[in-house]
């Protein structure tokens, strides 16, 4: 029997299979050692495999790389393709650019995020497949870590009804110098019975805030804090009161946004008023006034609304040089507290002259002694001015040249309050003078005031 060559036989098993019906084909009609034409199986899918969802630090790589799979109708991985990583939002870059995907259908790159704290995005595209996209969150760049005193907590409303009302709780995740942080983990607790609390479903976004939400089934003044990334407890609260009835509402009356010297009072106390939903005053509510910044004290921190619906501080003293804060606090109350901000400072007073404040006297040859050199005002009043470098030359009786060769001791000291204190000793007898200069004061001149500042002779035997 005459076989047939091999070209032929496939071109017949070929038109075998074209001829056989298609649903036939689909159920197997070319098995086994059929032939499986090219192309019978194109690309279907990408698909993300690793690296969504990320947290890292802005201007930084991540983590873990992205890897994308680009897969056929049948799950099988497609070699050969190149992928492209596109960034869309953030301004960061990809490495590799575009990357060609392995035996597997697998294709990676690595991510670094944009110079600003946020949302970044970036899309791994296939061409004539279509994309997918990746998403990251950037912290503040250098890794910057939360301030329990300058992060904040409020709510909205801060009064609602028992099992219906609904407060958004906002926390806002800032940096010691109030930068928002950006990537930050919130947790949210709340006294109190009866709640339900829902915690924030995303990190803090690029304005450091992450949102949450309190309702309860139990009536009362419930006080809501946050915890940072599990351990930071931010300092203050906020107080949602939960009732069947509208909460008075209390309001800043005056006394915000003032600045006093440090250990010195604000000239106006600080007071609030207490209204009813139809803004009547409402007295006989308690309200304590709390300093939450700056360490100063207040006279007379508890105080009940008069007639008027006003409760006002006897005084507020304020404390540290700085930023200074007050609350004002009333429980079941809406819109507690009311914060007052306030400035401690110095007032300015300008140095005029150095005077010696303390001079020297005649000593033994290598006796130590001292001598203090002040800043002054043109009244002569000590300028409390800390770390301005003053320096002495010692001059024999006659020299118009310092002899600085002739004195052991700290030539160099920086002012504390104004006033720098030098150890001094003169190893050579004779009569002898100091003169004192400061580079630190340029409205004085380069050296400090002309004439200079030289101290009375005195004897060195």
């Amino acid at each position: 029997m005459q076989s047939t060559p091999a070209p032929e036989r496939y071109l017949l098993r070929l038109l075998r299979c074209l001829i056989t019906p298609a649903f036939t084909f689909a159920l197997g009609g070319c098995g086994g050692g059929d032939l499986v034409l090219p192309g019978d199986l194109d690309p279907a899918l990408i698909e993300v495999v690793q690296g969504n969802g990320q947290l890292g630090s802005a201007g930084s790589p991540l983590e873990d790389s992205l890897v994308v799979r680009l897969l056929d109708q049948a799950g099988n991985g497609i070699p050969d393709r190149q992928v492209t990583w596109l960034v869309s939002a953030g301004g960061g870059t990809a490495t590799p650019v575009t990357d060609t995907t392995n035996q597997a259908g697998l294709a990676s790159s690595e991510w670094t995020l944009g110079p600003a704290a946020g949302t970044n995005t970036l899309d791994a595209v296939i061409s004539d497949v279509g994309s997918v996209t990746f998403t990251a969150t950037a912290g503040g760049a250098g890794g910057s870590s939360p301030s329990a005193s300058r992060s904040t907590v409020s709510a909205d409303p801060t009064s609602i009804e028992v099992e219906s009302g609904i407060s958004t709780i906002r926390v806002t995740v800032r940096d010691a110098v109030g930068t928002p942080i950006a990537g930050a983990i919130v947790t949210l607790e709340a006294s109190g019975a009866g709640n339900t609390l829902t915690q924030p479903s995303e990190p803090t976004d690029r304005d450091g805030v992450a949102i949450g939400s309190l309702r309860s089934s139990v009536p009362g003044t419930k006080d809501v804090a946050a915890t940072v990334n599990g351990s930071i407890r931010i300092g203050q609260t906020a107080q949602v009161s939960v009732g069947g009835a509208p909460a008075p509402q209390m309001e800043l009356l005056e006394g915000d946004d003032q600045s006093a010297a440090p250990g010195a009072p604000v000239p106006i106390p600080p007071a609030v008023r207490v209204t009813n939903d139809l803004g009547q005053p409402v007295p006989g509510i308690e309200v304590t006034f709390v300093v939450t910044e700056g360490s100063g004290s207040v006279a007379g921190s508890s105080q009940t609304t008069d007639s008027e619906g006003i409760a006002r501080v006897e005084s507020w003293t304020l404390g540290s040089p700085g930023p200074n804060t007050l609350e004002a606090r009333a429980g079941g109350v809406d819109g507690s507290p009311v914060v007052f901000d306030a400035t401690a400072s110095f007032p300015t007073v300008e140095v005029h002259h150095l005077v010696f404040l303390v001079p020297p006297e005649d000593v033994k040859e290598d006796e130590q002694f001292s001598v203090a050199v002040a800043l002054v005002d043109v009244n002569g009043n000590v300028v409390p001015r800390t770390g301005i470098e003053i320096y002495v030359d010692v001059f024999r009786e006659g020299n118009d040249v310092p002899s600085n060769t002739f004195v052991d001791g700290e030539r160099f000291r920086d002012t504390e309050n104004g006033v720098a204190v030098f150890n001094l000793r003169v190893t050579s007898e004779g009569r002898w003078r100091i003169r004192a200069l400061s580079d630190e004061l340029p409205e004085l001149g380069p050296n400090g005031p002309e004439p200079f500042l030289f101290s009375n002779e005195f004897e060195v035997d």
